[in-house]
């Protein structure tokens, strides 16, 4: 990897800085033929993870005074920016400090060919949040990185301004044929130390070859052209993450209801509007409590077209012709009851005053009755209708009640239903599958404590940090319960 490493920096780089850890291919050699490079070696004792999470934190510091900027990066992640001196520059002058990536996981069919550029030759990518890192900074404006295991999160200090919009991916190639992933963790795996082991860190490199050729025919299967690569070169650094952008401009987004909502989600660092992107529709997560994804895309059948984010078809399509985000919300009424312009957004009006106990989602919902019975919703400056529904709606057990049912194991009723506990993943018991297709959505209702679970599952939370897993309980769905793991 280190001859694509430099094709696609020197241009950039003045001086780089690289840590070894006992090559013992010809990494050395290529490395101290590069006049630009100085090579430190690092002995590991009880953690590998732990020692590259230091050395992280640490070893910039010198650049202090001397550098401009410091990219703090893996040999296989490749920064990308088509005129990335020039957008530094502008950085510079309007006093941004940092940059935080938007990440891709980049996969292709074999490995390629020596002497080309990747970023030209894989141009297929999955979006990871896992790669959503911390890689370029002014080191005379952050005090401390403060770097997750695998730099996959940050919480840096000091002057930390970040661009907006964000403008530079992070290419992360791993996944070039199946072969290599397969060979590099094998490799990665001999680094690992008991700690590494006892807190499930890179555990991923543990995982046996026909899991790691599985895992990246999902990544082959989910992956699309990424923006500003060939054929989509033709998409500027402003729109990379337009997406993200329309969805957080829409004001559809609850950025602290989704947080309290999927506690999951808090030990990981993630950034919830990228979550809710990314995975979190995907998974049937709700942006607000009013927009359902699910719900939508079984009612509107043209927001079923893959990869298409429902609640922006909502905004751009559903909404101004009427359809409802939910059950839980009807626009027509509510944009005629309030005499709402047509191009004002009834969802939003709605969300931006459903605290003040004036306004009702439904014409069946009586928020000011509602309000009387229960005045402690005001003083705690809540939202009534959410009250009423976390107290009486029919999925209040999604929202925290507890339950009364016992949950069988999947053993239990495997057994019971005369098949094999050991194939519950077989394809080729047609009935099996459909009675685990069945107990997958059972199990979504499930009261589930998100953070107990990550807890109790130390391979869950360092999947979620890493990126490579969306939430707990979606771990819990299609695996944890078939594993006869407990829910809290």
């Amino acid at each position: 990897m280190l001859p694509f490493f430099f094709r696609h920096y020197d241009e950039f780089v003045d001086r780089y800085f690289i840590y070894d850890n006992g090559s013992t291919d010809d990494s050395l050699a290529i490395l101290r033929s590069h006049p630009r490079v100085e090579v430190s070696h690092f002995e590991t004792k009880d953690s590998f993870v732990d020692m590259e999470r230091h050395l992280s934190d640490t070893i910039w510091l010198p650049s202090r005074g001397k550098a401009d900027w410091v990219f703090m990066l893996d040999i296989d992640e490749h920064v990308y920016h088509p005129d990335l001196l020039n957008f530094l520059r502008r950085c510079t002058v309007a006093g941004v400090t940092a940059i935080r990536a938007i990440g891709y996981e980049m996969v292709s069919d074999r490995f390629p060919q020596e002497g080309a550029r990747l970023s030209e030759v894989v141009t297929l990518g999955m979006r990871s949040l896992g790669f959503d890192k911390l890689c370029l900074f002014n080191p005379d404006a952050i005090e401390e990185t403060r770097y997750a295991p695998g730099r996959h999160s940050d919480a840096a200090t000091g002057r930390v301004v970040l661009p907006d919009p964000r403008e530079v991916l992070m290419l992360h190639f791993k996944q070039l044929g199946v072969d290599y992933p397969i060979a590099r963790s094998a490799e990665l795996r001999k680094g690992l130390r008991d700690r590494d082991f006892e807190k499930k860190w890179g555990w991923h490199y543990t995982m046996s070859a026909d899991k790691i050729a599985t895992h990246w025919a999902r990544i082959r299967a989910n992956s699309a052209p990424v923006p500003a690569l060939d054929p989509q070169r033709h998409i500027g650094p402003e729109d990379y993450d337009e997406e993200e952008r329309a969805v957080g401009r829409s004001g559809l987004f609850d950025r602290d209801w989704y947080i309290q909502t999927y506690q999951d989600l808090v030990a990981t660092r993630v950034n919830p509007l990228s979550h809710f992107c990314v995975f979190g529709w995907r998974e049937g997560r709700k942006p607000n409590l009013y927009f359902d994804p699910k719900w939508y895309r079984d009612t509107c059948p043209e927001a079923r077209a893959p990869g298409q984010n429902p609640l922006l078809h909502y905004l751009n399509v559903g909404e101004p012709q009427g359809l409802k985000p939910s059950p839980f919300f009807d626009p027509a009424w509510y944009r005629e009851r309030h005499a709402l312009s047509p191009g004002d957004s009834p969802l939003r009006d709605y969300l931006l005053r459903r605290k003040s106990g004036l306004v009702s989602p439904l014409p069946d919902f009586d928020v000011t009755a509602y309000c009387r019975e229960h005045p402690e919703v005001m003083r705690q400056n809540r939202d009534p209708y959410e009250d009423y529904y976390q107290r009486c709606g029919a999925t209040g057990a999604r929202n925290g009640a507890s339950s009364t049912l016992p949950l069988p194991t999947f053993r239990d009723l495997a057994m019971q239903l005369g098949l094999d506990p050991e194939t519950q993943s077989s394809v080729e018991q047609a009935d099996a599958v459909a009675i685990i297709n069945t107990m997958k959505r059972f199990l979504e209702a499930v009261p589930l404590n998100e953070q107990s679970y990550c807890e109790a599952n130390p391979d869950v939370a360092a999947a979620i940090r890493d990126g490579r897993l969306a939430s707990a309980r979606k771990h819990f769905v299609d695996f944890g319960w078939f594993e006869g793991r407990s829910p809290n």
